[in-house]
């Protein structure tokens, strides 16, 4: 078989790579708008790159590194590798790894990391060759929503009220305090909270700067103010449980949820993860999906009392580089 072409990618393939993402993962699709949006707002400062594969001049695979913006972690380069289901076993992931590897290691990377779904065996198997090794899993959990348990919702509600908590909308909030403001209050307690999110070991969570940090998430055509629901106390925003419309019909995808260090304790997650769920069935949902690491186990323990069961995880999966010498 005549060995694929591998070449830059330019931002004419574009369509053409929503096209072969979304057939490769039908159960996470994208839009070629959501994709634009990803290049306009890459920062230009950090390392990137994207190859394809081409077949009879047809894009038929795609690789891509990237150095994240919100890890601490030195050195460390996210990869990508999808080939079009009619073109495995073909040698396109091999040829295409190959000319990935020699352009992300001119970066200097320490590290190479990549996600894979637990039951895509021949992804692992690709991957295991290569010597990339498990670090960490998130659980992925989906909740039909005329399942949702309503056994915590009352009292969680109560809880949080009494202590003081509004439970309202971000764009709710920011039409009450400013926009300005509003976003300034949610980079801070998101700068609180994740400091305990379990990461991958060596990583660290290093928020952008304010002004990013709001550009990143506002900037998204997926962003809607009245999805993200937030607990406010004394004015300031203290907790979130953020909600967007999935590409797959019937669904809404779970974001970050989280409660800054000084506010746990008052049912805050459970209280916001029961709006935000409501909120889903109101708008025409069936279903919602979330995620969370495996050693989150009070996040997990909330999905799982609110219903949630769990769906194959994605494994992170990482390849010291230094040990390849």
């Amino acid at each position: 078989m005549t060995p694929p072409l591998i070449r830059a990618a330019t931002p004419a393939d574009l369509p053409a790579l929503v096209d072969l993402w979304n057939a490769a993962t039908p159960d996470a699709p994208t839009t070629l708008e959501i994709q634009e949006f990803r290049e306009r707002n890459r920062s230009k400062a950090l390392a990137f790159g994207r190859l394809v594969a081409e077949q009879h001049g047809q894009v038929c695979g795609v690789a891509t590194f990237a150095q994240p913006e919100w890890s601490g972690e030195a050195g460390k380069l996210w990869v990508v590798l999808t080939v079009a289901p009619d073109s495995r076993t073909q040698g396109t992931g091999t040829a295409l790894y190959a000319a990935l590897l020699a352009e992300a290691t001119a970066h200097g990377p320490s590290k190479l990391t990549t996600l894979i779904r637990e039951d895509r065996e021949d992804s692992l198997r690709f991957a295991a060759r290569r010597g990339f090794a498990e670090v960490a899993r998130e659980q992925d959990a989906e909740l039909e929503l005329s399942a949702l348990n309503l056994s915590q919702r009352e009292h969680s509600f109560s809880v949080a009220q009494a202590a003081g908590y509004t439970l309202t909308t971000l764009a709710a909030h920011a039409a009450r305090v400013g926009e300005d403001e509003a976003w300034n209050q949610m980079h801070r307690m998101d700068a609180d909270a994740s400091r305990d999110a379990p990461l991958a070991p060596g990583d660290s969570m290093e928020l952008p700067a304010p002004e990013r940090y709001r550009q990143s998430m506002s900037g998204d055509p997926g962003f809607d103010a009245s999805l993200w629901f937030v607990a406010v106390k004394a004015g300031q925003i203290e907790a979130v449980s953020q909600l967007s419309r999935s590409q797959v019909p019937g669904r809404f995808d779970t974001g970050f949820t989280g409660v800054a260090r000084a506010h746990r304790g008052h049912r805050l997650a459970w209280a916001l993860k029961y709006l935000a769920l409501e909120e889903a069935a109101r708008r025409g949902a069936t279903t919602v999906r979330t995620t969370n690491d495996a050693l989150n186990a009070p996040m997990r323990g909330i999905n799982t009392g609110l219903g949630f069961v769990p769906t194959p995880a994605h494994l992170t999966l990482s390849l010291t580089l230094e040990a390849r010498r």
